[in-house]
């Protein structure tokens, strides 16, 4: 079928910006989290492959723990499907409160960032 040449240009950038729109849209909902509570500490699992560790960033609010990060783009030619976020920006809203005074440690290793958060007034015990 042929396509008058305005109206395929139109058609085209409509699709580009859907494509763009869509990878806004995954960033809000990136990356996949697991968050779990262990002997008194709140462990985050972020899964973000493909980013430098340098470029990642942690912030610990009262209530939630901000994780963002970005990668360039590499140009390798034309790209016909690019669906890999280049930011992410997740807040995740933390279940309890954290003791702000105790040592946090966030590691990066195999496209996991995992956070260790001491939770205040939480403690295991052992049962006998």
């Amino acid at each position: 079928m042929f396509m008058y040449g305005p109206l395929r240009f139109y058609a085209q950038e409509m699709v580009k910006n859907i494509g763009e729109r869509g990878k806004e849209i995954l960033s809000l909902m990136y990356p996949p989290v697991t968050m779990y509570e262990n002997g008194g500490e709140i462990i985050i699992e972020a899964d973000i492959p493909g980013f430098d560790k340098k470029e990642i960033k942690v912030r610990l609010e009262k209530d939630a723990v901000i994780i963002t990060a970005s990668r360039e783009k590499v140009d390798n030619g034309t790209i016909i499907l690019d669906q890999r976020p280049d930011k992410v920006n997740k807040r995740i809203r933390l279940p309890y409160e954290v003791d702000q005074g105790s040592d946090m440690t966030a590691k990066y290793l195999n496209g996991v960032l995992t956070l260790r958060i001491p939770a205040k007034g939480l403690k295991s015990i052992k049962v006998e």
